[in-house]
């Protein structure tokens, strides 16, 4: 299984918030699929998947706010 934690997404970014995911449990996900929206300090940003698989389970609900790492 591979986890996909949150990077960073700027130098000074420690944390973000999901504004919402753009993938459902069972569903294929390639290699650069955008994945999810995150909200910086700064702006909102696609999160891309780094790997190709199969979604598991989401382990956050939107609106929670996610440590980078």
């Amino acid at each position: 299984m591979i986890e996909l934690p949150l990077p960073s997404l700027g130098p000074d970014m420690e944390s973000g918030t999901l504004l919402e995911w753009r993938i459902r449990p069972g569903e294929h996900v390639a290699k650069g699929q955008v994945i999810a929206v995150v909200d910086t300090t700064k702006a909102a940003i696609d999160v891309e998947s780094w790997h190709e698989g199969e979604v598991l389970e989401l382990l956050a609900e939107p609106g929670a706010q996610i440590a980078v790492g």
